[in-house]
């Protein structure tokens, strides 16, 4: 007994001394006493997983796991990162991690501080399979790899200066409220007009039709009015001519419309604005068909709202200029990016990850449902999860 004793005193010394000797090796060198003796010491330190930036590239190869960003303040991320969550808000945002407590989770940050620590809450959470990149984004980039800055992407997608489209206003606005289509005094009380817009409107200027944030509720607005009142295919042979025919006048597009003389019936599919062939008609509706935007399910061949009444105008004004569905498609995208902004610059962030940027995606397939749609653009949303920049908000679907 006396011999177990002795035994246990000079096992605590010795331990007592190894802690000592490892905290003075750990501040002479910079070396973790649990790195120094992995073994004697069991920690939660100890226990976080960690793949090199090396190993992270070969798997990135074949990816089968999610890749996360912790990092804050924001500082770039990692090709095909999947999503980016703060990494002190890993239990606020746990619908944007995977379901499966089992599934493969990578997590980085700027230097691996960030990132242990995101690990450790992950684990407090029940996943079981996580690890986190040793060294940060500072050992990705000291091994030649090279970082996204998404920062970047609002400059392309909502640039400040706007875009032009290859279509003019003509007399449009005057003709318009000339048709009674607007009550210039309903219309100038309601909606923000610019100098430039004023000109327009008063039809002093035929100038190109430009979108920026500043201008476009002007520019929803008119193209609002003239979808309404120009006659169309779409009106006849689209949802609202045929199942909802008897209920064409109770949509937001319609109903909604209250900044003309008289009911917004009263204009609807009345007068011709621009002469179209039976072709173009035709053209018109094949191309909105393909169109769709994130305040709802329906594609642009059913109007119901004031974007999709806008976007039909602007369709029909290109295809009655001879413009190429292909540019049509494009400048369309830019109309829906300055009324849906937050969205747009979500599905930019989605394409950007998978190494596209903004200005070779393929617009037809962007304003499809998978992306456009109210649906395609809320699953985008998920998969993207929270955006690493400052968000932006549209417009409503009324005057």
């Amino acid at each position: 007994m006396a011999r177990k004793k002795v035994y246990i005193r000079i096992k605590q010394r010795f331990l007592a001394l190894l802690l000592i000797l490892s905290g003075l090796s750990g501040f002479i060198l910079g070396v973790s006493i649990y790195k120094v003796y992995p073994t004697v010491f069991s920690s939660e330190k100890s226990a976080v997983r960690a793949i090199s930036a090396n190993n992270l590239k070969e798997k990135l190869a074949k990816k089968d796991f999610t890749l996360i960003n912790v990092h804050t303040p924001y500082e770039g991320e990692i090709e095909r990162t999947d999503s980016f969550i703060e990494y002190d808000s890993m239990k606020a945002n746990e619908a944007q991690l995977p379901k499966d407590k089992n599934a493969s989770i990578v997590l980085y940050c700027k230097s691996g501080s960030m990132s242990a620590e995101a690990f450790q809450t992950l684990k407090g959470m029940g996943y079981t399979n996580v690890m986190h990149l040793e060294g940060g984004m500072n050992s990705w980039k000291k091994e030649g790899f090279g970082l996204l800055d998404l920062s970047k992407l609002p400059e392309q997608v909502l640039p400040e200066e706007g875009f032009e489209l290859p279509i003019s206003w003509g007399d449009l606005a005057p003709r318009l409220i000339e048709l009674g289509v607007i009550d210039e005094q309903k219309f100038e009380k309601t909606v923000s007009i610019g100098n430039q817009e004023m000109q327009v409107f008063k039809g002093n200027a035929d100038i190109p039709v430009k979108i920026n944030s500043g201008n476009n509720q002007f520019v929803v607005d008119v193209l609002w009015a003239m979808g309404l009142a120009q006659k169309s295919l779409v009106y006849e042979q689209g949802p609202m001519g045929k199942e909802n025919r008897n209920q064409a006048g109770n949509f937001a597009a319609t109903g909604g419309w209250t900044l003309a003389r008289g009911g917004a019936m009263d204009h609807y599919n009345k007068h011709d604005l621009i002469q179209l062939t039976e072709e173009q008609q035709k053209k018109v509706i094949e191309i909105a068909q393909n169109v769709y935007r994130p305040c709802c399910g329906n594609h642009t061949a059913f109007p119901d709202c004031n974007h999709g009444m806008a976007a039909l105008a602007a369709i029909e004004l290109m295809v009655a200029k001879g413009i190429s569905d292909e540019e049509i498609y494009k400048n369309v995208l830019k109309l829906n990016s300055f009324w849906f902004p937050g969205n747009y610059l979500t599905t930019a962030t989605f394409f950007a990850r998978q190494g596209i940027s903004w200005d070779k995606v393929d617009a037809k397939l962007v304003l499809g449902s998978d992306y456009s749609s109210g649906q395609g653009a809320a699953e985008i949303s998920q998969k993207v999860g929270q955006l690493p920049y400052e968000g932006f908000q549209g417009g409503s679907c009324g005057a």
